[in-house]
């Protein structure tokens, strides 16, 4: 029996000892002028989007006025590799409408994701069109954006970027952003103790299995 139940033992303890996709850190920014908020009125974020105290107010491209884009750097978070990312935002106003003649014309926002700041994915994602204040979070992974993903996991550099796709310039207004890190961290060969405890019993089973084979020869 112990022979039989020998190969599952010491699977199961190599699988133990393997690391699962854990949560590694995040990198949260909270947009706005305030005291301990980014201001993206700076560096590789665009002058021509309007800050207030606790948000920024993005406004799709228009004449001498480039896409917002911010970077969200995590390089200095320690992990061995990188199953996904989970990126959620808090915004509002993404359904204002205009009208042009008799048609109303809707917002349609969406986000980008890009290994550079002049590099964006294929992969847009719809954002939910809402006035009052939501927060929604957006899934991507080597699947999701295969055209960026391998390229942000090892340069340890995330960039934002929103694009809108009605007809006249609109806006709306992005509170906060925070960049999750799912995968497995440099700690992770380690075997827990509830792993080693498991391995030594494969081992044990193991020496009792080969002692009866050399009794019975």
């Amino acid at each position: 029996m112990i022979k039989r139940a020998l190969p599952a033992l010491l699977l199961a303890a190599a699988a133990s000892a393997n690391a699962s996709v854990i949560e590694l850190g995040s990198v949260d920014k909270n947009y706005g002028s305030a005291k301990g908020n980014v201001n993206p009125n700076t560096g590789i974020r665009k002058p021509c989007d309007k800050v207030t105290g606790n948000a920024v107010t993005v406004k799709d491209t228009a004449s001498g006025c480039t896409r917002f884009n911010d970077e969200f750097d995590f390089s200095t978070i320690d992990y061995k590799s990188i199953d996904s990312f989970d990126l959620t935002l808090s915004f509002s106003n993404t359904n204002d409408f205009f009208k042009l003649v008799n048609t109303k014309t809707y917002e349609n926002w969406f986000v980008g994701v890009g290994d550079q700041a002049d590099h964006v994915s294929s992969s847009l994602m719809s954002m939910t069109k809402s006035n009052a204040v939501i927060s929604q979070t957006f899934h991507i992974d080597a699947a999701s954006h295969a055209d960026v993903f391998s390229n942000i996991a090892s340069s340890g550099k995330f960039y934002l970027s929103f694009y809108d796709e009605s007809w006249v310039v609109s806006d709306f207004t992005l509170r906060s952003a925070s960049l999750r890190l799912n995968g497995s961290n440099i700690a992770a060969d380690v075997p827990e103790p509830s792993s080693l405890a498991l391995f030594g019993v494969a081992m044990l089973g193991a020496a009792y299995a080969r002692r009866r084979r050399n009794q019975l020869m």
